[in-house]
C-alpha cells in the first residue's frame, strides 16, 4: 500500500489520502500507522482516495471505522470517494457507506465534509 497526503486546498483542517494498493490486514496496518498519528485538532477532516484500491477486506474496514472513532474524539470525520463498483457494493453491505460519507467524485467528498 502507497499513501500520498496533501493538505485540502478548501478545508483549512482537511488532509487528501491518496491510496494505491491493496487495504487488506498489511495494507490497513500501515494505513493506520500513517494516519493515526496525522489526526488532531489541526487536521480533523480526511478524505480517502479510493481510486487505485482494487480490493478492501475486513481489515481495512475496521481501520477506517476505528480512525473515524479517533477523528470524531477532535469533532472530525472522514469521507471516501473513487471507490470500484465492487468495494462500494462491500461499504453497502456492511452498511457503513453513510457512516464513511463514500461518494462518486473529490468534490462531492468535499462537499459532504463542510
Amino acid at each position: 500500500m502507497r499513501l500520498h497526503f496533501e493538505p485540502d486546498p478548501k478545508i483549512v483542517d482537511g488532509l487528501v489520502v491518496r491510496l494505491s494498493g491493496n487495504l487488506e490486514i498489511n495494507g490497513a496496518a500501515q494505513l493506520w500507522n500513517d494516519i493515526s498519528c496525522r489526526a488532531g485538532k489541526e487536521t480533523r477532516f480526511f478524505i480517502f482516495d479510493f481510486t487505485d484500491v482494487p480490493i478492501v477486506t475486513s481489515a481495512g474496514i475496521g481501520t477506517l471505522v476505528r480512525f473515524l472513532v479517533r477523528l470524531r474524539g477532535y469533532g472530525g470525520a472522514i469521507a471516501i470517494f473513487g471507490c470500484s463498483a465492487k468495494i462500494k457494493e462491500i461499504f453497502g453491505i456492511v452498511m457503513l457507506q453513510d457512516l464513511l460519507r463514500v461518494c462518486d467524485n473529490e468534490e462531492e467528498a468535499r462537499a459532504r465534509l463542510k
